[in-house]
C-alpha cells in the first residue's frame, strides 16, 4: 500500500510559519468577476503551486451580520485581516478582508469562491474580489 504525505496534512509543511499578516506577503493572483473560472485565473498569472499560501477573500457585509459571518468563517480557520480592509460602501455596507493560509490549487479556490459566494448571499453581502498572496522567492 502506498502512504502519501501531504504536507498540510502532516503537518510538517510551512504553513506554520507563513502568517497572514507578514508585510512581505505580496499577490500572485487575484480576482474580481465572478464569471472567470478559478483555473483560468490561476493560469493567467503562472500560478501552478499547490505549497500554502494566503487565500484572501474581500467582501462586503451588512453591519448587523458580520458578527455572525466571521463566527461561521473562524470554525474553517478564516481570520479577519483588518489590514487589508478599505472604508464601507455608499449602502451602508462594511467592507470586511479574510483570510486564511492553505495550499490552493484550482478546485480549492472554487470551493471557496463558492463557500464565500453562498455565504454571502444568505448574509445579504457580496464578495468584491480575492487574491492569493505568497512571500517571493529569495532564491
Amino acid at each position: 500500500m502506498v502512504s502519501w504525505k501531504l504536507p498540510w496534512r502532516t503537518g510538517s509543511g510551512n504553513s506554520a510559519a507563513l502568517r497572514i499578516d507578514d508585510p512581505s506577503l505580496r499577490i500572485v493572483a487575484e480576482g474580481a468577476d465572478e464569471t472567470v473560472p478559478s483555473s483560468a485565473a490561476l493560469a493567467s498569472c503562472g500560478f501552478d503551486e499547490v505549497a500554502p499560501v494566503v487565500l484572501r477573500h474581500l467582501l462586503q457585509l451588512p453591519p448587523v451580520e458580520v458578527d455572525a459571518v466571521m463566527a461561521r468563517l473562524a470554525a474553517d480557520g478564516y481570520v479577519r485581516d483588518p489590514a487589508a480592509e478599505s472604508d464601507g460602501a455608499e449602502d451602508g455596507s462594511i467592507s470586511v478582508t479574510i483570510a486564511r493560509v492553505l495550499p490552493v490549487d484550482a478546485v480549492v479556490l472554487s470551493r471557496e469562491r463558492a463557500r464565500m459566494s453562498s455565504m454571502m448571499s444568505r448574509a445579504g453581502g457580496r464578495v468584491t474580489g480575492w487574491a492569493v498572496l505568497r512571500v517571493p522567492d529569495t532564491r
